[in-house]
């Protein structure tokens, strides 16, 4: 049963219809009753697919992580938190981005998800990646210690995303920064509706508002997905 604000809003179908496409092969921060996934669902042999969904292929060709680094400013030396990080598809490009200097934290609830990061920078001897068990609204990152929070598809599945956000404020830096990374519904279906994407994605701003961040810049060159880079508001 589906619950929370995605249920209520008036955009809720067409959020709804990727959301629940999407969540057969989840490996994101899986909360109780949450909607997102990291990958979209695997499509059947045979059987003609709507939208994009056809056209996906290794995931590294959609998310173009080297790029998505790139953009948005993921530099040696920094402290950065892969926020639902499941069992760390991002996490190991941001540890090898950072370098030796730097320190990449994965968060997830999902503490058997976590052991696959743990047994992988044991085997790989990656030094530079920690990994932090959190809560359903609490990422319980070490406070003011992250230059940036990263989150993946995990923002448009979370039930309380305001009581997220303002705890994982406490982990940023003065200057840090949250990126936003999540599915595009009209990316992901062009037949669905312009007005329901552009809500879908309203949405998400409003959710950063109500949480004290203000969205500095958004990035569309990803081909299912939408990047909102934001910083904690300055209150007179």
């Amino acid at each position: 049963m589906f619950t929370g604000a995605l249920c209520r809003s008036r955009f809720a179908p067409g959020v709804l219809l990727v959301s629940a496409l999407c969540a057969a092969s989840s490996t994101a921060q899986t909360r109780p009753n949450f909607l997102g996934a990291q990958e979209p669902a695997k499509t059947t042999p045979g059987v003609r697919q709507k939208g994009s969904f056809s056209q996906f292929g290794p995931r590294e060709q959609w998310q173009m992580p080297v790029r998505v680094m790139d953009e948005i400013g993921v530099r040696p030396g920094m402290t950065v938190a892969d926020v639902g990080a499941g069992e760390g598809w991002f996490t190991f490009y941001l540890a090898e981005r950072v370098g030796s200097s730097g320190r990449v934290i994965a968060e997830d609830i999902d503490a058997k998800a976590l052991e696959a990061v743990r047994q992988r920078y044991a085997q790989e001897k990656v030094s530079n990646v920690s990994v932090v068990v959190g809560e359903t609204e609490d990422a319980k990152l070490p406070a003011g210690a992250v230059d940036l929070a990263l989150m993946v598809n995990v923002l448009s599945a979370v039930h309380n995303p305001t009581g997220l956000l303002v705890n994982l404020a406490k982990g940023l830096k003065p200057e840090g920064r949250l990126v936003i990374i999540d599915w595009n519904p009209g990316k992901l279906y062009p037949e669905i509706p312009e007005q329901d994407t552009k809500s879908a994605l309203h949405q998400t701003v409003r959710q950063l508002q109500d949480a004290d961040f203000e969205t500095v810049k958004i990035l569309d060159f990803l081909p299912t997905q939408t990047i909102w880079i934001c910083k904690r508001r300055v209150r007179d």
